[in-house]
């Protein structure tokens, strides 16, 4: 599966740019819906990236798959991909507009933001906003719009602050987050899926991650659970499953996937697809291959 980088990302998706824009390597970036996605195939293949980035829908739609669901903005709607999750494009109206928000991770440490890092990754993928709401990100974002082309592309204090109110405004209008504060099983929890994105094709043992975090099994189990809802276990084979929808969209045989995503053997692999998904690996491919069609 391909992993792009900022870089990457904007060499295969956002069409008709400048080499300076190409170029640019700085830890925010914010482009325009308008010029993204034109003319490529859909659905998009699945990839991950090194950054973290964020979908406003001002005008328009957008179908986006991450990780195991779909999710369908239109304006005021909010999809917030984070570093290393599996994503594609699905589908995309004529007249999409909005913004398109990337960052990196290390951003989050040079702005105050220390008892809210773990509550952003842990914060739903998908928002809708209200009118007050609405307004006031799509100000900041023509602000951090203005401010970025005033400086070059290049990020300044203002920018940092921007990102930094844009993200605290998302935190406030998720329920699910916002009154939480960063705990120890956060933390850990956090620190379980840094790990499982490094190494979950070749370790599928919870005592491994465990291990890698000097924390006994049971309480990596338990606090997983308690703020994934989740367990280790569960986490691992979904990820996996996920991983395996990507190299689907190839023309390598099920085996072969089975055999790199290291199951030892094919039937178990088609086993635990289906007990997640529902369906075979088989008829996960059949489907994708209809329903990619030109735009």
């Amino acid at each position: 599966m391909e992993v792009l980088s900022n870089f990457q990302y904007k060499k295969l998706f956002l069409s008709n740019i400048t080499e300076k824009i190409l170029a640019n390597n700085a830890d925010i970036q914010l482009y325009r819906l308008e010029d993204y996605l034109k003319g490529i195939l859909m659905p998009v293949i699945p990839y991950r990236t090194t950054f973290n980035f964020i979908i406003f829908v001002t005008n328009g739609s957008i179908k986006q798959y991450l990780e195991n669901d779909e999710y369908h903005a239109e304006k005021g709607g909010v999809i917030f991909i984070k570093q290393g999750t599996i994503t594609a494009t699905l589908e995309l109206s004529d007249d999409i507009e909005g913004f398109f928000l990337a960052y990196e991770n290390n951003i989050l440490s040079e702005q105050e933001l220390p008892k809210h890092k773990t509550s952003i990754f842990f914060m739903t993928p998908f928002l809708k906003l209200d009118n007050l709401t609405y307004e006031t990100l799509t100000q900041c974002l023509l602000i951090m719009e203005q401010e970025l082309w005033l400086n070059k592309l290049n990020t300044n204090e203002v920018v940092i602050t921007m990102l930094h109110l844009i993200l605290i405004k998302m935190l406030s209008t998720d329920s699910d987050v916002h009154h939480k504060s960063s705990t120890r099983p956060m933390e850990l929890s956090l620190q379980f899926r840094d790990l499982l994105f490094k190494y979950h094709i070749g370790e599928k043992r919870v005592t491994f991650y465990a291990d890698k975090l000097s924390v006994t099994e049971s309480y990596l189990n338990k606090c997983v659970k308690d703020v994934t809802q989740k367990s280790p276990k569960q986490w691992i084979n979904e990820i996996d499953v996920n991983y395996s929808k990507a190299l689907l969209h190839s023309s390598k045989d099920i085996a072969e996937i089975a055999y790199d995503l290291n199951f030892q053997t094919a039937s178990h692999f088609t086993q635990l697809f289906k007990k997640i998904t529902g369906i075979t690996p088989k008829e996960y491919r059949v489907r994708f291959l209809k329903n990619r069609i030109p735009i």
